[in-house]
């Protein structure tokens, strides 16, 4: 649950620079998760990774999304019209180009959960195996 609130917290500051920050950073969010829950479990590291990753994702999706919001508003829906408009080279109003924009938050908060739970069932996965290879070294 700490490292869900942490994520979030990162998130909200790593997408106040884009969504595609929110993205990578949810690869080494979901490693740190996936390392410190299969660190903590007793269960089968991938299975605590995913555990940890699917309580982390929706708290960092939720900072992720409202750190693109607050980006964008500052923006505000005129000038993403404008670079809208220059880089399709077609007509795009306010409207639309906030509608795109929306459409994009949902699609980067799609690839963000499959990237953190993705990364941090691995990332358990690893270091259980990881940690049973040394007990075996010991034995």
């Amino acid at each position: 649950m700490v490292w869900g609130g942490i994520g979030g917290v990162v998130g909200l500051v790593a997408s106040l620079l884009g969504s595609l920050v929110g993205i990578v950073v949810a690869c080494f969010i979901g490693v740190v998760c996936g390392r410190r829950a299969a660190a903590a479990e007793e269960r089968a590291g991938a299975l605590s990774g995913l555990v940890g990753g699917a309580v982390a994702a929706p708290v960092y999706v939720v900072g992720s999304t409202l750190g693109a919001l607050l980006a964008a508003r500052a923006i505000g829906s005129a000038r993403l019209a404008t670079t809208l408009s220059d880089v399709l080279g077609t007509r795009v109003s306010a409207d639309e180009a906030w509608t795109f924009f929306l459409l994009s938050l949902a699609l980067s908060a799609i690839l963000e959960v499959v990237v953190l739970v993705s990364a941090s069932t691995a990332a358990g996965a690893w270091a259980k195996r990881r940690r049973s290879g040394d007990s075996d070294r010991v034995g």
